[in-house]
């Protein structure tokens, strides 16, 4: 992901430096089409190098000031007459919104700046957020491709679905459970939860919980690897780094996995370290809330009880 951030930065820099060559091919126009607008900033460059020069020697620059303000206010009058807007000299970025910079600083009504990555950044890591998120497996689970109506039998469902296809736009969802009867659209709404995180340019992971034991067992045996080559070393601590990273993780089917010696704690392990960085995770799975404590002990379903709102998904009488 280094490479795919310092591409994008490599994007902005280049807007930028257009956006100046073509300012001043502009300026370089106007001044060539209006040469009295050349002749006064001309003037105002001399006077701007006397007003340093005095400042080297230590000499008072009031007056100098005085005149180049004149100069200024007479550049305006001619830039007027001439028909010529101010902002015209001003370089025009690609994105209006963040100036080419990928960062947008609001203030809110406290005073309090919040500063947020641009929609023009997020819109060049989609294609590579999406290719990463493991969503391209399910081409038909999109909230674009689905609606509420999907959930008709049940308007608690189809309060949630249109809950959280909102959220998934604005803001951050909660850790979620999904429980219950299976074929009742729980993976399709995890999913395209997922769908739409990686299309806003973040970082998203669909993962069905035996994918992630043979992430979990590779990891540990490249721990213990007498020898590995670096490629293969760093491939894989990459891939296990990105399931604790990401912002969005779906662990799909929470139980269809075979239990190991190890299954158990690799997965308390994961929600401990999702949790503590304030990582999104949902999880999926067939089993209700009593089974999975028989299942995974009151340790993992702690964390369940205390950090995950639960969504059941049942048959309604």
């Amino acid at each position: 992901m280094d490479s795919v951030y310092e591409d994008v930065r490599r994007i902005l820099e280049n807007r930028r430096i257009r956006s100046e060559i073509v300012s001043r091919e502009m300026n370089d126009r106007l001044r060539e089409e209006h040469p009295s607008i050349a002749a006064i900033e001309e003037e105002i460059d001399q006077l701007e190098m006397e007003r340093m020069l005095m400042a080297i020697r230590g000499e008072s620059s009031e007056e100098l000031l005085k005149n180049i303000e004149k100069k200024r206010e007479s550049r305006k009058q001619i830039l007027r007459k001439c028909g010529v807007d101010l902002k015209d000299f001003d370089p025009k970025p690609f994105c209006p919104l963040c100036g080419d910079t990928g960062y947008v600083t609001k203030i809110d009504g406290n005073g309090a700046e919040t500063t947020t990555i641009c929609s023009c950044v997020r819109t060049l890591l989609a294609p590579v957020m999406i290719s990463r998120s493991g969503v391209e497996q399910y081409p038909q689970y999109a909230f674009s491709k689905g609606s509420a109506e999907f959930y008709s039998d049940s308007p608690k469902l189809q309060a949630v679905y249109t809950r959280l296809s909102q959220y998934a736009e604005q803001e951050k969802i909660p850790n979620l459970v999904f429980y219950g009867c299976p074929g009742k659209g729980k993976t399709f709404l995890a999913v395209a939860i997922a769908r739409k995180y990686a299309e806003q340019g973040r970082s998203s992971l669909v993962m069905r919980l035996p994918d992630f034991q043979e992430i979990a067992m590779e990891h540990r045996k490249a721990l213990q690897a007498f020898y590995l080559s670096r490629e293969k070393e760093q491939d894989i601590e990459e891939r296990f780094e990105y399931l604790k990273t990401a912002d969005l993780l779906v662990l799909d089917d929470l139980g269809v996995e075979p239990r190991t010696a190890n299954s158990e704690a690799d997965l308390l392990s994961l929600l401990d370290k999702r949790l503590l960085s304030g990582k999104v995770t949902i999880v999926t799975t067939n089993y209700d809330m009593e089974s999975l404590r028989e299942r995974y002990g009151s340790r993992f379903f702690d964390r369940i009880d205390r950090s995950f709102k639960r969504i059941c998904f049942r048959e309604e009488k």
